[in-house]
This record gives C-alpha cells, structure tokens and sequence, in this order.
C-alpha cells in the first residue's frame, strides 16, 4: 500500500523484554500495568489486545493499513463469572476481634452486597507516545503522569540503560491515574522507531481508550456490620472479590482504608 512503511508482527518488531515489577535500577521503583511486552507470542489474552502494528508516513494510510490486516484465532472460553470464595480460601488482610460471633450476637445486623460495573479512565487527551531513536538511546514525548517510572520501564522493555531513555511530558490533559504507569502504545513506538530509524508517532483512538489501556474492573462486595441497639458499631466484615487479568494478578484495594476508618473492635477484611 503507498505509504507504509512496515507491518510490525511478533518476528519483526525486534527484542522486547519483561518489565520486572518491584525494585529495579539500584533502588528505584518500577511499576508496569502489563508486564508482558507487546507482540511476545501468538496468544490473544483479551480483547483489544495488540497483534500488529503498521506503520505509514499519514495517520489516514496507517489506519487503511491496519483494516487491511487479516487475523485468524482458535477460541476457548473465559471465566468471566466471578464468586466470592468460600470462607476458607479468603486471604485475610486486616483482623482484630472477632467479627463472627460479634455479629451473630449483635441485636442490629445489616448485611448487604454491592456490585460496581467496570469503569474505564477516558480523559480527553488520548494516550499517546513519539518515540525517537538516534542509534544509541531514546526520546520519548508521553502523556504521563510520572516520567521516572515511565523511563525505568520502558528501559527495562527495550533492553537498554535508563540513561539511555530520556521521556519528555510537557502537558497532561488529565489521566484519571489511568497514565501512571506505561502502556503498550509506548513500547510498540519506541520498538517501530528503533527498527525504522525515523520517529514514530503512536495515538490511542478513542475506541481503543476502553480497550487496550486498562480500566477499573468490577467488583462486588459483602458488607456486614453489627451494633448494639443505642447505636454503637461493635463489629465490621468487609469481603470483596474483582475481575483480574489472565495475565497479572491484579487486586483492587477495597479494603485497604477499612481498618482505620472506623472504631470498631472486631473487624475482618
């Protein structure tokens, strides 16, 4: 097609690594929202997930480029049904008292579940990366809400030292936390730019803003308080249980403020 200049596949786009999650880089942190980099194997583990990449001198001859790409897949499938475990396979993050028989003895019990769909961060600057290769090290123009960490990642990915990768963010039109970390977008322009030796621009559409840059998974929770009859809380049980990912396990901290917020002297969550 006139103006492309390269598909990108998983045998073509060049190395990229696993970004570690934890300390890396003496003690700075690292922290990633998907550890697998782009294009590692053939498998498709969600929807919207990247499987090519085409690249043209216009964003109109990229996009006919990438219709024109035909993918064929086997299917199995998911586990989309989520259940809160049995008492006796919950992890236990917070405990103090007995919140069991606090409440079974209680003379006011309130016993409730809750259910939040998924919500996806759509701020209305898309994400987006310019990644540029000079032969020795990287410039990367992002929307991000933190630049240090973006640098050691994208370092990690591309198998270079973080001296070597320079990320410049002059303006965030909002990300909702959801450009704290980086996303595929920016590996796969960086990866294109080293292979192509030119600078490559790489935006989110609007579309693929609720498909390939995370989100806010559902989550239902069980909430069971106790109390006596003049008002007094005497117990607090908190049990959630989230979407996760086939990929990382991913755990949404709706527990994590509960044991300070209240005094309460049974408590579990």
């Amino acid at each position: 097609m006139p103006g492309v200049r390269a598909i990108f596949v998983r045998n073509t786009i060049g190395k990229l690594f696993r970004a570690s999650e934890g300390v890396a880089f003496d003690a700075e942190m690292s922290h990633v929202d998907e550890n697998r980099p782009p294009l590692e194997d053939d498998v498709v583990r969600y929807y919207g997930q990247y499987v090519a990449l085409a690249v043209a001198d216009t964003f109109e001859r990229a996009s006919a480029a990438a219709d024109a790409v035909k993918v064929t897949y086997s299917s199995r499938p998911p586990n989309v049904e989520p259940r809160l475990a049995p008492e006796t396979n919950q992890k236990v993050e917070s405990e103090r008292g007995d919140a069991t028989k606090a409440f079974d003895a209680a003379a006011v019990q309130l016993d409730q579940t809750y259910d939040l769909p998924p919500e996806t961060h759509n701020p209305i600057e898309l994400h987006a990366s310019v990644a540029v290769w000079d032969g020795t090290a990287f410039t990367l123009y992002e929307s991000t809400q933190g630049v240090v960490n973006h640098r050691n990642v994208l370092a990690q990915m591309l198998g270079v030292p973080k001296e070597n990768v320079r990320v410049v963010s002059k303006f965030l039109g909002s990300g909702f936390g959801g450009k704290l970390f980086p996303w595929t977008q920016s590996a796969l322009a960086a990866a294109a730019a080293r292979q192509l030796g030119k600078p490559v621009k790489f935006v989110v559409s609007r579309r693929m803003m609720f498909q390939s840059v995370g989100h806010r998974p559902r989550v239902t929770q069980r909430i069971r308080l106790s109390a006596t009859r003049d008002g007094k809380l005497t117990s607090l049980r908190q049990d959630w249980v989230n979407h996760t990912s086939i990929l990382d396990d991913y755990k949404e901290n709706c527990g994590e403020a509960t044991p300070f917020m209240y005094s309460v002297p049974n408590l579990r969550v």
